[in-house]
């Protein structure tokens, strides 16, 4: 690699969903299948895990759109984009989630690209940029480390009220740097019925290592989505407004996530929906506090991006002035859940150096996740995954 190369930082920062949008079964198909796939391939077996599939995909998608030749083909394949009529969706779920913002919900997404005044980027990348996903561009001076840092930071603190503080840091900005992206996605959503912090509960979580231990369970008793099979029981509890849900999956063995993971894809979650009833259930769920970080580029390559990490990267619809690789994808999120809301935040950096039915006559089901089990956030109209992970130790 050519260390005469510029860089260029994507930033994309998520923090929780919720709102209903548009009908755009493209991207969704399209999103849902790449979530399936990143979970496969960064989860650890013994750790919990979390991600924002859309944070992350939403990042490399503004990579895409300036990808050519190979590059744009690996893209294409590992973010499933059938048509650039899916891609164009984007925008629908970017302008459709400004307009739920309201007193139960705060969603709000918001993208700017910081860029010297030296550097010329390709018209026509701009135009796509604002048009798919109403980039703003902002001028930056890379050579005042300190100060592009803190004009940064500010612009995400400010998109995300405050709860993220700093994204950048000047370790980030070298000599080489001539771009940097970001996207802020925030969101605090709570629950169309409050659990009763009078009903919350010590009980023993079994977590993944045979280990016992005493973990906040908070329990409510209400009709919600529910499904099961002889594998798993499926849960769905919703936020204010019904725009979207928490959804568990857990499994019948206290020790069965490794079998129904074997089974984890979009086809799954089509089912569910297909066959989901409205029951009265009992639910007893534990209070959870997650915060992880990945570095994204192996478990990319594994999914068969290759070549943008590579000098035969081509990048050139972002800019002909120098060729462009990615060295960097970092993703950190950020989950939390309580009897009131949900909480949940997430940020991607990547870098590129130029080199329902009503209820039929069931008794109650129990739902009691005091062992390993994966949970979602989507939309309920769109059946769009948001954030997914698995929860299998304190």
């Amino acid at each position: 690699m050519n260390i005469q190369q510029n860089i260029i930082n994507l930033t994309f920062i998520l923090l929780s969903t919720l709102s209903s949008f548009a009908q755009i079964p493209k991207l969704t198909s399209s999103l849902n299948e790449y979530s399936f796939d990143l979970y496969k391939v960064i989860k650890n077996d013994y750790k919990n895990t979390f991600f924002s599939p859309i944070s992350t995909y939403l990042a490399l998608s503004l990579a895409y759109e300036g990808a050519k030749s190979e590059t744009k083909c690996e893209f294409d394949k590992v973010l499933h984009v059938a048509s650039n009529e899916m891609h164009n969706d984007i925008l629908k779920f970017i302008n459709t989630s400004k307009i739920r913002i309201d007193s139960l919900t705060d969603l709000n997404i918001s993208n700017a690209i910081w860029i010297p005044e030296n550097i010329k980027i390709e018209r026509t990348y701009k135009d796509i940029i604002h048009s798919k996903y109403s980039a703003e561009v902002k001028s930056a001076d890379f050579s005042n480390k300190n100060k592009t840092v803190s004009e940064i930071n500010q612009w995400v603190s400010i998109k995300t009220n405050d709860l993220i503080n700093e994204i950048i840091s000047p370790y980030d900005i070298n000599e080489y740097t001539r771009i940097i992206i970001t996207n802020a996605i925030f969101f605090i959503g709570k629950w169309a019925n409050q659990f009763d912090k009078d009903l919350t509960k010590k009980d023993v979580f079994y977590s993944i290592n045979k280990e016992k231990v005493q973990v906040d369970f908070m329990n409510q008793t209400e009709y919600l989505n529910y499904y099961e099979n002889d594998d798993f029981k499926f849960v769905c509890i919703p936020y204010k407004k019904n725009y979207k849900s928490f959804c568990i999956i857990l499994p019948k063995k206290r020790y069965g996530i490794f079998n129904t993971e074997m089974g984890f894809d979009k086809s799954l979650i089509d089912t569910i929906f297909n066959n989901i009833d409205y029951l009265k259930v009992h639910l007893s769920i534990p209070k959870i506090k997650l915060k992880i970080c990945y570095s994204l580029i192996e478990p990319l390559v594994q999914l068969g991006l290759k070549t943008p990490f590579t000098s035969r990267a081509d990048f050139s619809g972002i800019t002909l002035e120098s060729p462009l690789i990615i060295n960097k994808i970092n993703h950190t999120a950020f989950f939390e859940i309580d009897e009131e809301k949900t909480v949940a935040s997430a940020e991607t950096i990547v870098s590129m150096m130029t080199g329902s039915v009503r209820g039929k006559a069931h008794k109650t089901k129990v739902f009691k996740a005091n062992h390993p089990f994966i949970f979602m956030i989507l939309d309920n109209k769109t059946k769009m995954i948001l954030f997914m992970g698995r929860y299998v130790k304190l």
